[in-house]
């Protein structure tokens, strides 16, 4: 069955006018972040003692922007904090009413790869009803999308999630690319994991990219390849995405009421411990 999980598809009018260069502005998953040595051939490690803005930018957004989205994303929901003793980037949702505003960051013009092992640890939120936590990338192109290149490493929190009771378990991944909005296409995927992803500890979500394919694994285990060995928007550079969504076309709601896991005056967060970079050999 064709999926719409497009996270440009469903756009205002509005937010078409931006698009303009795609700019959107596992082991033991509780262990430690991961050495780095010289041997490693890491190109890239963000282990967030801080928040380096040499690496990331902070996006800003009304509500309804893309994919009619209920949150707004503000610099205020993204910050470096403690969790677990560990030092870690926190994006957070919050809702006053009927306003919800969140986090989003990406690192394009910064930080952008071509080929390689994409690697980040993350404590994701209980997401039903209502909320929707990205790892993805984007090409570091001047292309509109599609034709930029999507790469969708994990999103959960789906419509089907929800109506199956299998949120906590049920990932989403894929492929998006094309001409332009009317010649869209996509490879895509969704599966649940072995285990609860959503049960307040950190997984690993890996991205192993090479010529032939880009595939999905979460904490060590593999969850699905896609071939690319013959699509020409998967070999060039891509930057580094993370974000937390609430509503919109993915989860299948648009009012603000029926989202039951963000109530009114509470607070949620999405936590991201470390991400690595390593060529493939």
């Amino acid at each position: 069955m064709f999926t719409f999980h497009i996270k440009h598809l469903f756009i205002s009018a509005v937010a078409m006018a931006v698009l303009a260069g795609c700019d959107d502005s596992k082991e033991d998953p509780t262990t430690t972040p991961p050495v780095v040595e010289p041997g490693d051939n890491v190109v890239f490690f963000d282990d967030f003692d801080s928040f380096n803005s040499a690496y990331w930018s902070k996006e800003t957004h009304e509500a309804g922007w893309t994919n009619q989205e209920l949150q707004s994303y503000s610099t205020s929901q993204v910050k470096v904090g403690k969790d677990d003793g560990k030092t870690v980037l926190i994006l957070t949702a919050k809702r006053t009413g009927n306003k919800i505003v969140s986090g989003r960051v990406n690192s394009k013009g910064k930080k952008y790869f071509k080929y390689g092992k994409i690697e980040a640890s993350i404590k994701l939120p209980e997401t039903a009803n209502g909320l929707w936590p990205a790892f993805w990338m984007m090409g570091n192109n001047k292309q509109e999308w599609p034709a930029c290149g999507e790469i969708d490493i994990m999103e959960m929190g789906d419509a089907q999630g929800i109506a199956d009771g299998t949120s906590n378990k049920r990932v989403n991944t894929a492929l998006h690319y094309g001409p332009d909005v009317a010649g869209h296409e996509q490879q895509y995927f969704a599966g649940n994991a072995s285990v609860n992803l959503q049960d307040g500890n950190y997984h690993t979500y890996t991205l192993a990219w090479d010529e032939a394919k880009i595939e999905v694994s979460i904490d060590d285990i593999k969850f699905h390849t896609f071939n690319i060995s013959d699509n020409s928007y998967f070999h060039s550079d891509f930057y580094i995405l993370l974000n937390l969504a609430v509503g919109g076309a993915f989860t299948n709601i648009y009012n603000v009421e029926d989202i039951t896991a963000l109530k009114d005056g509470q607070t949620t967060s999405m936590y991201i411990d470390w991400i690595k970079v390593t060529e493939i050999n």
